[in-house]
């Protein structure tokens, strides 16, 4: 694990972008292509606007989300409608954009068809709440421990946070352990507590723990004072 600490956003969003744009130009060069994973959330913002201008291909790029809420695309808490409105416009306007919930009607139907559209991330950028949830693996939730389980085979899953609105797809923690890469963005004391508290040691009631205290994927802390 990196740790990389920035004074405000604005810092530490353009390095973010650049290393997050750095890491998919070197898959486009290799592979041909690339794909993004991204949470949703005010705090990704930022990122995204100094994300969309970079100078990459990003016709071969495909953008996905590392989790989502169950809602209609038009809906004010979707982190699809987040995307598409702050991340891609520029040059970031000619990436293929993979979202995980169609019109919200059948969860069911809905889940196994994204499970069969998945797209393996490159890279995966992560946040995390105050609860020490990260994607949408929320401490207390009935699937935390399926969506923990390295053993699991399909890499989306249902979950019904105890302390938020709306079910959620989720990528698994085997899913974005199989990245390339993860990026966890962080900012304020409050979560650098958190934080501090996670790194401890592995504890399902901060599930972020089983990310911070893992060798299968590589990671880095981009924190905000």
């Amino acid at each position: 694990m990196q740790w990389f600490e920035f004074p405000d956003a604005p810092a530490s969003a353009a390095a973010l972008a650049a290393t997050v744009a750095q890491r998919l130009s070197a898959a486009l060069a290799r592979d041909g292509r690339a794909v993004l994973a991204v949470s949703g959330g005010k705090s990704p913002v930022p990122f995204f606007h100094a994300l969309r201008s970079q100078p990459l291909d990003w016709s071969r790029v495909l953008i996905t989300l590392v989790d989502e809420r169950f809602v209609p695309p038009d809906h004010p808490d979707s982190n699809a409608a987040l995307v598409r409105e702050h991340l891609l416009q520029d040059a970031a306007a000619a990436a293929r954009f993979l979202p995980l919930v169609g019109d919200a009607r059948d969860d069911v139907t809905e889940l196994a068809a994204a499970n069969a559209a998945y797209q393996q991330p490159t890279v995966a950028v992560l946040g995390m709440g105050e609860d020490g949830h990260t994607a949408s693996l929320f401490p207390g939730a009935d699937a935390l421990a399926d969506g923990l389980d390295m053993a699991r085979s399909l890499p989306l899953l249902a979950v019904q946070p105890l302390t938020a609105p709306h079910l959620r797809f989720s990528m698994s923690k085997a899913a974005l352990l199989a990245c390339d890469s993860l990026i966890l963005s962080i900012q304020g004391a409050g979560k650098r507590q958190v934080f501090d508290q996670a790194a401890q040691g592995i504890n399902d009631s901060l599930p972020i723990s089983h990310f911070l205290l893992q060798t299968e994927c590589p990671l880095d802390v981009y924190w905000t004072a």
